[in-house]
C-alpha cells in the first residue's frame, strides 16, 4: 500500500488503492460506531461512509477499499494531484451523541486531507 499519513493526521494516496487507517483514543464506555467519510472541496460526501463498532476498545482499524478511493478523482492530470477531505465520528444510535474526532495533532478547526495521485494501474476490476 502507497499511503502516506503524517503526523496531523493528512494522508497522501493513489487514486484506487486500499487504506488501512488506526484510530486511537475512542473512549471505551460503550460499543460506538465510528465512521469515516471523504468530501470534496464543496463538501459534497463522496463515495459511501465506511464504519465499525469500536467494541469497547480504544483503538479500532477502519480499511477503506479500493472502491470508495477509487471515486478520487484528479481533474489535474495525470502529473497532478487532488485534494479532498475527511472526518471521523464516534456514535451511539441509542442516544443520538455523536462526536468528530481530532485525527492526530490537528485541532477542532483544523482540515484533514487525502492528497490523491492519479491511479497507475487498474488491477482487479
Amino acid at each position: 500500500m502507497a499511503a502516506i499519513i503524517d503526523e496531523d493526521g493528512n494522508i497522501e494516496l493513489v487514486q484506487g488503492d486500499s487504506l488501512t487507517l488506526y484510530v486511537d483514543g475512542i473512549d471505551t464506555d460503550e460499543n460506538y460506531k465510528v465512521y469515516f467519510s471523504i468530501y470534496d472541496s464543496n463538501g459534497n460526501i463522496v463515495g459511501d461512509e465506511v464504519w465499525v463498532n469500536s467494541n469497547y476498545q480504544s483503538q479500532i482499524v477502519l480499511e477503506i477499499p479500493s472502491g470508495l478511493t477509487d471515486n478520487l478523482i484528479v481533474t489535474t492530470g495525470i502529473d497532478g494531484t487532488e485534494d479532498y477531505y475527511y472526518g471521523i465520528k464516534t456514535c451511539l444510535e441509542s442516544t443520538g451523541f455523536e462526536d468528530t474526532l481530532c485525527v492526530g495533532n490537528s485541532d477542532i478547526g483544523d482540515l484533514n486531507t487525502i492528497t490523491v495521485h492519479p491511479k497507475k494501474v487498474e488491477g482487479i476490476q
